[in-house]
């Protein structure tokens, strides 16, 4: 009789696990996308055969894209987050794979790193940060505003904007929250002397974990 019981105890736990199992699946097939807490994808503007703009001095703003992008990496792997980088080396990425990479591996977040440029005008400078204007809760013009102004703190740079797109790919292809951060006008002799440097580089990078980490700190759906 108490074998009987025992037993009947047994099996209506294994019944309860068996249907939270269930439930919690079913919950997560319902809710769609969902990003994985600490995937931050990290990508370097253009590369390879797409240099991007061109600089003052002839720099192509593909390498400094890319050097930005590393010590941004380097950085956030130090704290422990997982950090994926488009591409690693000086080659063409095609834009959709670039999306494709980041909703793929769930990414919490989406992070571009561009240089700007005014081909008519070299006396433009400042940081720019660009979302898609038309993702739920207004999530990513938040996280736009709050990166921007961790910038322009962090870098004593001239405040631009950020600016709605909804023509690019890594923007309206990507599921979770996505910016590009025009980190500063290469068209622009004084701010293109600054970027070449390491110091205002890793002022360009401590903004943006700034930034990342009191977005984080929200703790806001996707």
């Amino acid at each position: 009789m108490i074998f009987r019981r025992l037993r009947a105890v047994v099996l209506i736990i294994v019944l309860i696990l068996i249907f939270f199992n269930v439930f919690q699946r079913f919950s997560l097939l319902k809710r769609g996308f969902i990003s994985s807490n600490k995937v931050i994808i990290i990508d370097p503007g253009h590369g390879g055969k797409d240099s991007g703009t061109i600089s003052v001095s002839g720099y192509y703003e593909k390498d400094i894209n890319l050097e930005i992008s590393k010590k941004l990496y380097k950085k956030l792997i130090s704290m422990d987050y997982k950090v994926i980088l488009t591409r690693k080396t000086d080659e063409f990425v095609d834009n959709n794979h670039r999306a494709e990479i980041a909703n793929e591996n769930k990414a919490r977040v989406f992070i571009s790193i561009h240089g700007n440029a005014m081909e008519n005008n070299n006396s433009i400078n400042g940081i720019q940060v660009l979302y898609y204007p038309n993702r739920k809760n207004n999530i990513n013009d938040l996280l736009a505003q709050i990166m921007l102004d961790e910038l322009v703190k962090g870098t004593g740079a001239a405040d631009k904007g950020i600016i709605g797109r909804e023509d690019l790919i890594v923007l309206n292809q990507t599921k979770m929250p996505a910016i590009i951060v025009e980190y500063g006008f290469l068209s622009n002799e004084n701010e293109e002397k600054l970027l070449l440097t390491d110091s205002y580089q890793d002022k360009v990078v401590d903004s943006i974990v700034n930034g990342l980490e009191y977005y984080f700190s929200l703790n806001l759906e996707n």
